[in-house]
């Protein structure tokens, strides 16, 4: 439940931190950077769920794993978007 919890957190935290970014393309015009705070505060929250959840250090690397996939995989999903 807690490991579900944490995939949740990280994904909707690199959603906010991309769609904020001046450089994304999913959207017109970026987020505001109070929804990059958000996101940033979703990542902490989710750290904070995988250290309590996971053994700490099991908890961190899972945190980090985790995060960089979803860093990684977001933005190539505006290279599969067909626009007209």
């Amino acid at each position: 439940m807690y490991a579900f919890l944490m995939v949740l957190l990280i994904s909707t935290g690199a959603i906010f931190s991309y769609l904020s970014n001046r450089h994304q393309r999913l959207l017109k015009k970026p987020l505001s950077k109070t929804y990059q705070k958000m996101g940033y505060g979703l990542f902490a929250m989710a750290i904070l769920v995988g250290v309590f959840n996971f053994v700490g250090s099991a908890g961190v690397f899972i945190w980090i794993l985790i995060l960089m996939a979803a860093l990684f995989c977001f933005p190539f999903i505006a290279l599969f978007i067909k626009r007209n």
